[in-house]
């Protein structure tokens, strides 16, 4: 008896591609579909997923009853759509963030996935990461007394503007809502007050960098610095990121290379470091939760949902309009910037590169 979950791939980017390899390795899926719209994507489609029907049009996978779940990895201005047909077409959803392109199309969608009893999730990676779980089990022990203060910083030479976000918006939004969400997940709270300061690096319309600082309903203070801003020109590339939570007694850290996660707890009773390879995006993690779900009849719990992600995009979208009111310097020139796009285009190796189309 067959019991893989079927699924249809709709969009094979760069974050379809690891969805993809990871449904591949881990021996739980049937990618029957993909879709993209792209000639040249779906030729590589083919190459990569032989026994997949790879199709230009999403309709055969909403009409084809025997697919189970829909991978939603296009564009954000796509998915509130697709939302919507899925639940129509009695599918489960999982779905890169943000759930669409504005905030009030992002509320529908949770609206809409929330009067079904189908499964949805969306990826928050952040929370399906080894590292955070420790820290948070550890919070949750008592070791480091009442949570105070989280501390984020994700600083790297990562996109730049107008190189793919798109729809997803500024730095600050398209990678920076992560951090605001996984900010929330460890208070278990609400954003309550923020203040931001941004910057138009390189004289671009948008701050690409932003810092952003505030209190939580329970009183928990954090501050959340983010840009993809560090170093674009420099020899080596480097970067900054980090989290670093303190509480009353103790505290609770990891910094990360991309390869190796370090974590360092220091509690009233246990002094504990735990070294582990990083994980990336964590897609296993994902896809294997959501086949359990499936699988069990039983969605689990450590799934972030849609309502997750609108909450965390709609406060990345406050504190970058925020940033807007309270100065918003530009630092460099635009031809600056062309020339970062152009090393980019050329390099074959560094921080969020745009994989050939």
């Amino acid at each position: 008896m067959n019991t893989l979950t079927k699924v249809g791939l709709i969009g094979l980017g760069r974050m379809g591609r690891f969805y993809l390899e990871e449904m591949q390795k881990s021996g739980r899926w049937d990618v029957a579909y993909i879709c993209d719209k792209s000639p040249g994507i779906r030729e590589l489609a083919r190459k990569l997923s032989p026994t997949s029907k790879i199709i230009d049009n999403e309709d055969e996978i909403f009409n084809d009853e025997t697919v189970q779940v829909v991978g939603l990895f296009a564009l954000a201005d796509s998915r509130k759509q697709q939302i919507e047909r899925a639940v129509k077409c009695n599918k489960h959803i999982i779905s890169e963030k943000p759930i669409s392109d504005t905030i009030i199309n992002e509320w529908e969608a949770v609206y809409i996935s929330e009067r079904t009893n189908l499964f949805s999730t969306v990826n928050l990676y952040l929370r399906n990461s080894w590292y955070h779980n420790l820290i948070k089990d550890f919070i949750a022990s008592g070791e480091i007394g009442e949570l105070a203060i989280i501390r984020v910083c994700h600083l790297t030479p990562g996109l730049a503007p107008g190189e793919g976000h798109e729809y997803e918006g500024p730095s600050f939004h398209d990678c920076g809502m992560h951090y605001v969400d996984i900010a929330r997940w460890y208070t278990g709270s609400e954003f309550k007050t923020w203040h931001a300061q941004g910057v138009r690096m390189w004289n671009y319309k948008d701050p690409w960098f932003l810092q952003c600082h505030g209190t939580f309903e329970n009183g928990v203070v954090f501050d959340i610095t983010q840009g993809h801003v560090y170093g674009h020109l420099s020899k080596n590339q480097t970067h900054n990121s980090y989290i670093d939570i303190i509480g009353t007694k103790g505290i609770a850290r990891m910094t990360h290379d991309f390869k190796t996660a370090v974590v360092e707890l220091h509690g009233v009773n246990q002094t504990i470091r735990q070294e582990r390879p990083f994980g990336g995006k964590n897609i296993d993690v994902l896809c294997n939760l959501f086949a359990d779900s499936i699988e069990s009849g039983v969605r689990s719990n450590k799934l972030p949902t849609l309502r997750d992600s609108a909450i965390a995009s709609e406060y990345a979208w406050r504190f970058l309009e925020n940033s807007t009111a309270n100065e918003l310097p530009a630092i460099g020139e635009i031809k600056t910037l062309e020339k970062i796009i152009e090393r980019r285009r050329n390099m074959k190796n560094g921080y969020g590169l745009l994989q050939p189309q």
